[in-house]
């Protein structure tokens, strides 16, 4: 089995992922990383020299490797969904869980992790306020179909959140 986190970046898929896989003690993937390790690139420089529909076919491709191995949580990137094929895997997979918050927090988390500037590319090259604002606007109702389990990870400590989860799962 596989447990999908999905959410916009900023929500908590890679710190809830990590504590999450440790308490199931199970595998954890972040796609993120590894798509870069395997580009040799970043997001931001795969998305500028090869365009997102590249980047989506770099993802694809990490997700289903992912997905393949047994009692592993995995983390793709938040616009992983919006591909059906990959959608139709994470649920074919396991439970997939949707991590909310609000775009205020989403917004100051963003913009106190110095790896935004460097490796999360614009999506729509406006302000980021209004970007994550447009960007959910489009993205929650795709969210909201593929979870399974939808927990909020406003105001609300790594561990809480995964009790949660774990209490949902059961």
């Amino acid at each position: 089995m596989a447990i999908s986190l999905i959410g916009y970046r900023g929500t908590g898929k890679t710190t809830v992922g990590a504590a999450l896989a440790e308490r199931l003690n199970w595998k954890f993937i972040d796609l993120d990383p590894i798509i870069e390790q395997q580009s040799g690139m970043t997001i931001a420089q795969i998305f500028e020299q090869h365009g997102e529909p590249h980047f989506r076919m770099l993802e694809s491709n990490a997700l289903q490797q992912a997905l393949s191995q047994g009692n592993v949580v995995v983390s793709p990137g938040g616009g992983a969904i919006l591909d059906s094929s990959n959608q139709g895997a994470m649920q074919g997979a396991g439970p997939v869980v949707w991590l909310v918050a609000s775009v205020e927090t989403i917004m100051d988390r963003l913009a106190s992790d110095p790896a935004t500037v460097h490796s999360r590319p614009s999506l729509t090259g406006s302000d980021a306020l209004s970007e994550i604002a447009d960007v959910l606007n489009v993205r929650t109702p795709i969210y909201n179909q593929a979870a399974t389990i939808t927990v909020s990870t406003e105001n609300r400590t790594p561990a809480s959140i995964v009790d949660e989860i774990v209490g949902q799962l059961d």
